[in-house]
């Protein structure tokens, strides 16, 4: 592929051989290093393709070996320019577009989040705005260290963000408070595990570091957990030093949440008469081309939009985009339920409520949420009791060990 590339750019010819003597001219190219490929026998003679440098160094081997050479196509870049250089508009264009795409290289024109699944993309984004980072923003205004880091303390979720530049695209990879995050972290620096959830402490097991909390105990956000110094004592149980580790620990914390939710036995619901009407538009930026609305005549309707992105490569994206904007048609009907047909709504959405944390590894210790119905209204409320893993990472305050003879205050 590389190489097909660099001929088509320095250009190449395929040229027809004819005479008597065509078997001592390859071989008096051979000779100096010349390189045929393709090479076909034709009704009097040869054909064979090679590069622009090359066809401009066999005319000596020609004369010497009494034949003729004649050329029957020409590629590449080379004869593309000559055959337009008298339109200057067009190498114009061309300069106009390289210097774009330069400058355009040079902003960020797509935010990907990889790793999340409990904060959503949409909280990201809009923390990301708050702080200034946005589509269009500079490449050189982000400092990716500091984001990373400020990721960190305002998400308690995060264990881990990584911040990293792809082309026009900035890439957040993070693993939030999972067993394989806190596993496979990898961090040298001395560090120690703080508490990111309120509860009671079930289970520790400490590997590095030393625990400042035991089982029964009550935490808060921000206690520490596990210290990343230990002390180093004599046999006089003397503290006489300091060694700093990453800590790292398995600590499963017993939390509680409160569970409330209210179905309504007349319900309106959206049916859709089937009549849709769809527009395609072009944005550049925040400019449209073509109507960014419908003028319809539907009394209710839905207004489904997508969008896709231009890009050159994988990771070089472009503030073009290609959007699709769909109108659907619905009318507003009133559906009554039964009892029964409420409770087992309200069952079937707590139980997706209890299988998010289940895929998160979240234990579900107690659930006292209880179902209750009225004439009009049924209700699902009470306290879900969880065991799950705590701990966050945070740098330890390394101590500056006082000078022997120093005195003190």
């Amino acid at each position: 592929m590389e190489r097909n590339f660099l001929l088509r750019f320095r250009g190449t010819v395929r040229i027809r051989i004819t005479g008597s003597f065509c078997e001592r001219f390859l071989n008096l190219c051979a000779y100096h290093g010349i390189i045929l490929w393709n090479l076909t026998p034709v009704e009097d003679g040869y054909e064979a393709f090679l590069s622009l440098n090359n066809f401009r160094k066999i005319r000596p081997l020609v004369k010497k070996s009494h034949i003729r050479v004649r050329v029957i196509q020409r590629r590449g870049v080379p004869f593309l320019l000559y055959r337009y250089r008298k339109r200057k508009a067009l190498f114009v264009s061309v300069a106009v577009a390289a210097f774009l795409i330069l400058f355009l290289s040079m902003f960020i024109w797509d935010i990907k989040i990889n790793g999340n699944l409990s904060v959503t993309d949409e909280k990201i984004m809009d923390y990301l705005l708050n702080e200034g980072i946005h589509q269009g923003i500079w490449k050189s205004s982000v400092n990716y260290k500091e984001l990373a880091s400020d990721l960190r303390q305002h998400f308690q979720e995060m264990t881990w963000v990584s911040v990293k530049l792809q082309g026009t695209r900035l890439v957040i990879d993070l693993q939030e408070n999972t067993d394989v995050a806190l596993r496979e972290e990898i961090d040298y620096s001395p560090s120690s595990l703080i508490s990111n959830v309120d509860g009671t402490i079930v289970k520790i097991i400490t590997r590095a570091g030393t625990p400042q909390v035991t089982e029964g105990d009550e935490i808060k956000k921000g206690d520490l957990l596990v210290s990343g110094r230990i002390d180093l004592v004599n046999d006089s149980s003397e503290v006489y030093d300091h060694q700093y580790v990453p800590a790292d620990a398995d600590i499963y914390v017993k939390t509680k949440i409160t569970y409330r939710e209210q179905i309504p036995l007349k319900q309106k619901i959206k049916v859709y008469t089937g009549k849709e009407s769809s527009r395609h538009l072009l944005r550049f930026g925040s400019f449209h081309i073509g109507l960014p609305f419908f003028l319809t005549s539907y009394g209710e309707y839905d207004c489904i939009r997508t969008e896709k992105q231009l890009r050159l490569m994988e990771n070089f994206y472009l503030p073009v985009f290609f959007s699709k904007m769909t109108v659907r048609e619905y009318e507003v009907q009133e559906k009554i339920c039964t009892k029964e047909q409420a409770k087992k709504q309200a069952q079937n959405n707590l139980d997706n409520f209890l299988k998010k944390f289940q895929e998160k590894g979240v234990q579900i210790f107690q659930n006292d949420v209880k179902i209750e119905t009225t004439d009009s209204i049924c209700i699902a409320q009470g306290t879900i009791y969880l065991i799950e893993k705590a701990g966050k990472r945070v740098d330890t305050e390394i101590e500056e060990e006082q000078k022997e003879g120093t005195p003190t205050e």
